[in-house]
Formats: C-alpha cells, sequence, structure tokens
C-alpha cells in the first residue's frame, strides 16, 4: 500500500486498523480549527503490519494512550508498548460499572448511562489529560479495543476543549460503526449486539450531561483537577 505520511487524513489508510482517524481540521473556537498530526483516535493495534506501524511513526506517532484494561492489554498487545521512539502508558479508561458488560445489559443499564459513567471517571480523565500535556511534541495516538466507547468518550472531551461543534463531534463517533461492522473480530455476540453500534444518542447523552452538569468542557476539566495553565496547553495543542 503506497501512502505518505506528511498528508493530512481524515482516516488513515491502514492495511490492517479499520478506525484509525484524526482529530485534525474540524472548526473549532473563535474561527480557528483544530490541527492535524496531533491527535489519532484508533481501534486496536496489534494485528497492524510493520508497514503500518512505520506510517505512523512517520505521520509523528510519538506517544499512545492505551486506555484498555490491563487484561485486554495482555490478550491484544500493543505493538509500540517497546518501540524506542514511542511513550507508551496504559491508562485504563474503565470502571468496574463498565467492566461486565453482560450484567450491565442483564440489569437494564442503558449503554447512555455507560457513556456518562465513562466522563465520571474524572479521576482517570485527569491522568490521560496530563500524559497529554507531558507529551506536547509529536502526535498523541489513543485508543481501546474498537476504537469507539472509551475511544469516542476522550475524542469527544479533546474536540470539546477545543470548541468543536456538538453535531462533528456526534459525527465524529457515529461514523465508527461504519468503518468497523465488516470486520468479524471486532464484534460482540452474547446478545450484546447492540453495543456494537455507535448511536448518536449515546455520545449526545455524554456531551448534554457535561454541558448540564458543569457548564462547559473547560469546567469539566476544572472539576477534574486540571489547573487554567493546563487547559490553555492543551487547546494550544489541539487549535491553529
Amino acid at each position: 500500500m503506497k501512502r505518505n505520511a506528511l498528508l493530512d487524513y481524515n482516516r488513515l489508510p491502514m492495511e490492517k486498523a479499520f478506525n484509525v482517524r484524526e482529530l485534525g481540521g474540524y472548526a473549532a473556537r473563535k474561527g480557528s480549527v483544530t490541527k492535524y498530526h496531533q491527535f489519532l483516535r484508533t481501534d486496536n493495534l496489534t494485528n497492524i503490519t510493520e508497514e503500518d506501524k512505520n506510517f505512523l511513526l512517520g505521520y509523528g506517532v510519538r506517544a499512545v494512550i492505551d486506555l484498555r484494561g490491563r487484561e485486554e492489554t495482555l490478550i491484544y498487545p500493543n505493538p509500540f508498548r517497546e518501540h524506542p521512539d514511542v511513550t507508551y502508558i496504559n491508562l485504563p479508561f474503565i470502571t468496574d460499572t463498565v467492566l461486565d458488560m453482560r450484567a450491565v445489559k442483564e440489569e437494564g443499564f442503558k449503554p447512555e448511562q455507560f457513556y456518562i459513567n465513562l466522563v465520571e471517571y474524572k479521576d482517570m480523565a485527569a491522568q490521560i489529560f496530563r500524559f497529554i500535556l507531558a507529551h506536547e511534541d509529536g502526535c498523541v495516538l489513543f485508543h481501546c479495543q474498537a476504537g469507539k466507547d472509551r475511544t469516542g468518550i476522550l475524542a469527544m472531551l479533546l474536540l470539546g476543549i477545543a470548541g468543536v461543534s456538538r453535531e462533528d463531534i456526534i459525527a465524529n463517533y457515529q461514523v465508527s460503526h461504519t468503518y468497523l461492522r465488516d470486520h468479524v473480530e471486532l464484534r460482540i455476540h452474547d446478545g450484546l449486539e447492540e453495543l456494537e453500534y455507535s448511536r448518536p444518542q449515546w455520545i449526545a447523552a455524554a456531551y448534554d450531561h457535561v454541558m448540564t452538569e458543569y457548564g462547559s468542557f473547560r469546567n469539566y476539566l476544572l472539576s477534574a483537577g486540571l489547573k487554567k495553565k493546563e487547559i490553555r496547553k492543551i487547546r494550544r495543542k489541539l487549535v491553529l
């Protein structure tokens, strides 16, 4: 596959990953636009080829945030974990409520509430953002297993702090199912097939929760313990 890592992509052309996407190119606050080559959201990278890996390195990836639980990382190891040019960290964006999705389904728990629970895991959100602050140079890649739920919430928080519109944030989330639906290895079974989708109302519930409870994404991050100057630095990395 012929690729140019210096170009700006929406979805990156990969051989063995299917939901590798930019946060760049969105209209943002005060007439600005989000930068390319700063943040990538992806699905599981375990099976990527050596050419895929070199393409991501050429694209500028220098830090990787693995949002999965420890067991997931052992079964599906990240190929950048021991890479000398990349700082890898496992920050599980997951709570006891999220861990057993089957129990959640049996108890009649709604996906909207699942997403709100992720938003409210503010201790981990603060750790994630402080890792980002410590790696301002180069592109930060973040991922979970499908690159949809945990990854979708972090993408929402980043785009939200950049001032991207609610509609664009929902659209950024919603397209995941389009890219993932034909890949059997990423599918969920045992009566949880509904969770394969990326329904717009799920991420909308998380977005609206932030706005209702905190008034803004800035206030959300302040409530998580970040300082104003840290939030400004994150915005500078995000926005032209």
